[in-house]
């Protein structure tokens, strides 16, 4: 048996900023809670994060995004694999 958690987030808007949330949600025809998931999945995923911005997050969040990013590079580099491989003479020098 599968139990689905759901969890809420509140957040405090003015009313200009809560007119705004619910004429985005009409456009798109989604609730306003799924135009705000997508608004932060789309965010995410733009985002270019640098080392340091990766090492003050959270380990958990730190992991999270290092997953993310092995899952990106990962089809990539086994397209260029042997490209990047270097043939090693007997010596030790190419």
């Amino acid at each position: 048996m599968q139990i689905a958690q759901n969890s809420m987030i509140a957040i405090r808007v003015s009313d200009i900023e809560k007119k705004k949330f619910k004429l985005l949600s009409e456009l798109e025809n989604k609730s306003v809670s799924q135009v705000v998931k997508e608004l932060v999945d789309r965010e995410l995923k733009t985002r270019k994060l640098s080392a340091l911005e990766i090492r003050k997050l959270p380990k958990q969040s730190r992991t999270e995004i290092l997953k993310q990013m092995t899952e990106i590079a990962m089809p990539l580099y086994n397209k260029y694999k042997n490209e990047l491989e270097i043939e090693e003479t007997g010596d030790g020098i190419e």
